[in-house]
């Protein structure tokens, strides 16, 4: 009997993306995450930069997942404090890249929704309008009899 041996030599780039556990406030302890999906072979490296500086501290990554398409995903994190003007980046290397794939989180580009406030404000105004109309017309029509 004769065995045979076949090698996969697929390669499956990963897709990086990279979010925040919980809601963003300035000096409140938090948690980066970057989720790495859609690789094969499982062999991969991720780095993190704080500022452009390397970070290791409050790093970690979990084991590999597999995919049902024969892929896997894996998290990394990094526990930060976050501060007014910090840049974050998660930076994926693996043998399918030509060259690493580094996504960044900026406190300044996580903009706020300012529509719940325009919404309230434009309410507010239009109610405060209505009782002034219907104040003047109930005074008018006072006089007017």
């Amino acid at each position: 009997m004769k065995f045979v041996t076949v090698f996969c030599s697929t390669k499956d780039m990963p897709t990086s993306v990279l979010y925040p556990a919980e809601e963003v406030h300035l000096g409140v302890k938090n948690k980066l995450i970057c989720l790495v999906n859609n690789f094969y072979p499982p062999d991969i490296n991720v780095s993190w930069t704080r500022n452009d500086r390397p970070v290791s501290e409050g790093v970690s990554l979990s084991r590999y997942y597999p995919n049902n398409d024969q892929t896997f995903r894996q998290f990394a994190s990094l526990t930060f404090t976050p501060r007014e003007g910090d840049i974050y980046s998660c930076t994926v290397e693996h043998s399918a890249l030509d060259r690493p794939i580094t996504r960044i989180w900026d406190h300044e580009l996580i903009q706020k929704s300012h529509g719940p406030d325009i919404f309230c404000a434009v309410g507010l105004t239009l109610g405060l309008l209505g009782v002034a109309a219907g104040t003047f017309l109930m005074v008018k029509g006072r006089h007017g009899q």
